[in-house]
């Protein structure tokens, strides 16, 4: 079988009146169009996904496509965070949109409903109702990909090459934002050093900074799935060990970034 969808790409809605759908959709919603058929059908982009409203004649009427099209009203939900339910309400009341009724759900998620000029249902939603990704999930989409062959290696250099190496990308920036952070508090001239003593500075700091170490540490195991902190708990003096070198070297390899990073907050002081 083929790996099953993910995602809901496209919503189709009709409204007979699409001058008055794009109103709705477009002033007091907020989307963004990103196609306008004459007669046929306007498109708005939300998030990652589309949201089509035809004129139900004219999209039964097709040859290239499949004819689609509705009689009487439907049903479309918009996520949106869950305390920005009130602003809503008061944006549609500002804009004249009657509030038709109003939903609790389990855990303090909340829903309101109102109609579009065409009749259709819309609802506004907490956005984490149905909670379809898991934390997993979000965390391993958000890392860079990295192209290495790790069939041969050990469990730890696996773990170090898989996981670890794609989140201290990741979080590079913070990563060299925290290191000049902690240079210009100490006030040693960072950025005036040459490159020798530059380097030498960034491994005496990681070796002797506890509280840096902790910080970076700490970001990384916050970013672990529950799978990859259980190999962490397995392997964490080792993997501590190979950490904090990957860190120095991170560090080591971007020194005029750190450089003038230090000088700006100098400047600033």
């Amino acid at each position: 079988m083929p790996t099953p969808p993910r995602l809901a790409l496209e919503t189709s809605l009709y409204a007979d009146d699409l001058a008055a759908a794009e109103q709705f959709y477009g002033d007091v919603l907020g989307l963004d169009v990103m196609l306008r058929t004459e007669g046929n059908h306007i498109t708005f982009r939300c998030g990652p996904g589309v949201v089509h409203v035809f004129d139900p004649a004219a999209s039964r009427d097709r040859e290239t496509l499949p004819a689609h099209g509705a009689d009487g009203p439907v049903h479309v939900a918009f996520g949106v965070p869950t305390d920005q339910l009130a602003a809503w309400r008061r944006h549609f009341n500002r804009h004249d949109v009657a509030v038709e009724d109003t939903a609790q759900w389990d855990d303090g998620k909340r829903s309101l409903y109102v109609r579009d000029p065409a009749g259709n249902s819309v609802e506004l939603v907490s956005d984490s109702l149905w909670s379809t990704t898991t934390r997993a999930e979000r965390l391993r989409r958000v890392r860079p990909v990295l192209d290495l062959d790790t069939a041969e290696s050990r469990p730890v250099e696996q773990f170090q090459n898989e996981t670890l190496r794609p989140i201290l990308k990741l979080l590079n920036p913070t990563i060299l934002r925290l290191v000049a952070e902690r240079l210009a508090r100490y006030g040693v001239g960072f950025a005036d050093m040459d490159r020798t003593d530059q380097r030498d500075r960034l491994r005496n700091l990681m070796k002797e900074d506890g509280r840096l170490k902790r910080t970076l540490l700490g970001m990384v195991v916050g970013h672990l799935t529950q799978d990859e902190l259980d190999t962490y708990l397995a392997h964490k003096g080792e993997v501590r060990r190979r950490t904090v070198p990957m860190l120095l070297a991170r560090a080591q390899d971007q020194i005029d970034d750190i450089a003038e990073r230090v000088r700006t907050q100098a400047e600033g002081a």
